[in-house]
């Protein structure tokens, strides 16, 4: 939807409607909102149905107001950010049906901060491959899942070298450098007489805003080169499954200067800045404008059992989200 104005300004708001599964360990019904204690229990709450209540607040209240906006406020709904993105915010930037000077992604950030970087991710298959033979005959035959298992150490030695290094971002300080998530899936052999032929091994890294997915895979080509070089026997492919970019809005940019001076009057408290762990639509709202992420609600409670967002802060993101848009893009009452 677009709220049209008098300038040429526009004001994009983002948010995905798909939730994760539900899973276990619930003690309520996940897709029953339950308010207990002052908050709001159900799968999606926090992550990220919340924020669409505080933006479509917001936006009624503008209206109720009877204040007009001198820029566009657009709203964007999307169905799809949990599998990437791809049919929704990436269909929406990529065909240009949604254009703007700024955007706020209302994923969870909590209402004292704004998050104005995500880490990237390559997302790799390593595959090692070896030669078949009897079980109890192994030295006729070469181990595909011994060879794998020398490459996961000398990857363990790379993910030690990258821990050193910290963004400046303030990203959670136990996941402040790039990160290594080693065999997600991993896969190998056939039989238990028989030596493996095949291993597969999946790799998850997330990279920080100052570095590239690039910078990352060439460390681990060069790894996989000189182990070869090491060891004639060692046969391997590598596949990229994915990559993201990092994403980094600066300080200065005029979205974020505005949303902060927002948050310190509503709130009484100065603001902080954070970062994404994970990404988001950002990845691809920031190929086209500066991009930030502000919403209710904490991330630890996405995907999580008994999820749930404060009402209190559903109340702040709104008043934040109004009055933002206000600033942001200029105003007059009737």
């Amino acid at each position: 939807g677009v709220r049209k104005g008098t300038g040429e300004r526009s004001l994009v708001f983002n948010g995905h409607y798909d939730v994760v599964p539900p899973g276990a360990g619930w003690n309520t019904d996940p897709f029953n909102p339950t308010v207990i204690n002052g908050k709001i229990v159900g799968r999606g709450t926090a992550d990220m149905k919340g924020a669409f209540a505080s933006m479509l607040i917001a936006i009624k209240a503008i209206r109720v107001s009877r204040i007009s906006l001198k820029g566009n406020m657009v709203f964007t709904a999307v169905p799809d950010e949990e599998i990437g993105g791809h049919l929704g915010s990436g269909y929406l930037v990529k065909s240009g049906l949604v254009q703007g000077n700024a955007c706020i992604i209302g994923e969870p950030s909590r209402v004292d901060t704004i998050d104005i970087a995500q880490k990237g991710a390559l997302w790799l298959e390593l595959v090692t491959l070896g030669r078949s033979a009897h079980g109890s005959m192994p030295h006729l035959g070469v181990n595909a899942v011994e060879k794998m298992a020398s490459i996961i150490m000398a990857l363990q030695e790379l993910k030690k070298k990258y821990m050193e290094v910290k963004s400046r971002i303030p990203f959670p300080e136990a996941v402040r450098h790039v990160t290594f998530n080693i065999g997600g899936v991993i896969q190998g052999g056939s039989k238990i007489n028989v030596v493996p032929d095949r291993c597969s091994c999946t790799l998850d890294v997330r990279v920080i805003p100052e570095l590239t997915t690039a910078n990352v895979e060439r460390d681990i080509r060069k790894l996989l080169e000189d182990l070869s070089a090491k060891d004639p026997e060692l046969r391997y492919e590598i596949r990229v499954i994915d990559r993201i970019e990092p994403a980094y809005t600066p300080e200065d940019e005029p979205i974020v200067k505005t949303i902060h001076g927002v948050i310190r009057d509503v709130l009484g408290v100065e603001p902080k800045y954070g970062g994404m762990s994970g990404f988001t639509d950002m990845r691809w709202f920031k190929e086209i404008m500066p991009t930030v992420i502000y919403g209710p609600g904490d991330i630890s409670q996405a995907h999580a059992p008994n999820e749930s967002v404060s009402i209190e802060e559903l109340v702040v993101a709104s008043k934040v989200y109004a009055l933002t848009t206000m600033r942001y893009l200029g105003y007059y009452s009737d």
